[in-house]
């Protein structure tokens, strides 16, 4: 990173010295070639949000992973399909015989307290519960995804049985000198723990999943100064969803002789209660905090909603965005997409294919959702230029990206799209880069 600072130093002087003989495509160039970054594995494409005229471009052709900048991308379809009215539902109907059926909806921000209040609408003589769990398919992570980021809490598994964030909270207590820390596991939810936490000053942990042991079996090891909350991804949704329902339903002394079974609600079936939400929430989540989850369930509910699906599904998701660039005219002929977040490796795309997709949006008011400096995930980043940037950030392995529409000083209005995957950069170096060359774009443009 002290070199990269050193580097931005002496742009600033270079750049500045040749302003006036230099155009800005060579002000740019200049800037990539003395920041020491591999100019083969950065694409850029800033265009004028007026006429659609690149003001700047470098490898802007390329096919490259996107990250969650691919979000400013299925989240304007995601919203025009879905409609502003849309609602997540979750549904108690009653099926006579004292039976019930409970319609999931898929509700990312759906928890344990609000199950219980449907469960408290049954009576107390219930003999058997169904779960209509047909809204969304059963693949619970996408194509492409990583199998060693299962304990990434920003990317935890999600589909019908969306409950809790998908997260299983644990408290761990500090210890006794010379005993282990007390973890505690109020969700019940099994996992196997091996236990090293010992007390220190400072709090230092290490959590890993032994699959080869059971996906169940979690180590942990280092220090505990204080009480501290950590989260581990549920990897059994459905088992999750159906141990919280058990425990619901116990606490009204209520004891099902018969396991949950899988049904479809029924014409007959009597809706008791409900709970619901508008999606307003989600699409800024989305856009502003980079929402992996609440991302993937939108992109699936829309495509089945566009599709006439009662199943929603990756697929249905791609073929709705594909269409979406169709109709309007973005060459989506190279890219490829396949799911709604970014966090997928098989993404492909462009920075000029970035670029005119905002281009068409440029007048969506969802894109308004975007974060400007200061909020979300640009919270610590670019804030002079706070209320002249709304941007999609992006962090996924090598990957780092930045893109959205800048009012530069001047008054003009432009869309930009950057994705770096130089491997021997930091992340941290790659985002100094991204903000320093917004910055220049911002006084030069």
């Amino acid at each position: 990173m002290k070199k990269l600072l050193i580097s931005i130093f002496a742009m600033l002087v270079f750049v500045s010295a040749a302003a006036a003989k230099s155009s800005v495509a060579s002000d740019f160039s200049s800037v990539l070639k003395e920041s020491g970054v591999d100019t083969e594995s950065i694409a850029i494409s800033i265009k004028s949000s007026v006429t659609g005229k690149v003001v700047y471009s470098l490898n802007d052709k390329i096919l490259i992973s996107p990250a969650s900048v691919q979000k400013a991308l299925t989240t304007p379809v995601i919203a025009e399909t879905l409609g502003e009215d849309y609602q997540f539902s979750t549904e108690l109907y009653s099926r006579g015989n004292d039976e019930y059926i409970l319609k999931l909806g898929a509700d990312p921000y759906l928890t344990t307290k609000e199950l219980k209040q449907l469960i408290a609408q049954m009576d107390a003589d219930v003999k058997k519960l169904y779960f209509d769990d047909s809204i969304l398919d059963s693949k619970n992570w996408g194509e492409g995804w990583q199998w060693d980021d299962d304990m990434n809490v920003l990317m935890p598994r999600f589909g019908s049985y969306n409950l809790d964030r998908n997260l299983i909270k644990l408290t761990i207590m500090p210890p006794a000198d010379g005993q282990f820390a007390t973890i505690l596991n109020p969700s019940k939810y099994p996992l196997v723990f091996f236990n090293n936490i010992t007390k220190g000053e400072k709090t230092k942990l290490n959590i890993h999943r032994d699959s080869a042991i059971s996906e169940n079996t979690i180590v942990l090891s280092g220090t505990v100064a204080r009480p501290t909350t950590v989260y581990i991804p549920v990897t059994n949704l459905k088992r999750n969803f159906e141990l919280q329902t058990k425990n619901a339903l116990e606490a009204k002394n209520i004891y099902l002789r018969t396991a949950f079974t899988i049904d479809r609600v029924k014409d007959s079936d009597k809706i008791k209660a409900s709970i619901t939400r508008g999606s307003e929430t989600a699409i800024n989540d989305i856009l502003k905090n980079s929402n992996n989850m609440v991302s993937e369930t939108m992109f699936k509910l829309a495509g089945a909603k566009y599709c006439d699906l009662e199943t929603g599904t990756d697929s249905a998701g791609v073929k709705m965005f594909n269409d979406y660039c169709v109709r309007n005219k973005i060459d989506n002929t190279r890219i490829r997409i396949v799911d709604g977040s970014g966090v997928s490796k098989n993404n492909l795309v462009s920075t000029n294919f970035v670029t005119d997709f905002l281009l068409v949006n440029k007048n969506n008011k969802i894109m308004e959702n975007l974060p400007t400096a200061g909020e979300g995930t640009l919270t610590q980043r670019l804030l002079p230029l706070k209320d002249n940037l709304r941007a999609k950030t992006g962090t996924h392995c090598d990957v780092s990206s930045l893109a959205g529409y800048l009012t530069a000083k001047s008054g003009h209005k432009f869309v930009f799209c950057i994705i770096n995957n130089d491997m021997k950069l930091s992340t941290s170096d790659k985002k100094m880069l991204e903000d320093y060359i917004i910055r220049e774009a911002y006084l030069r443009l």
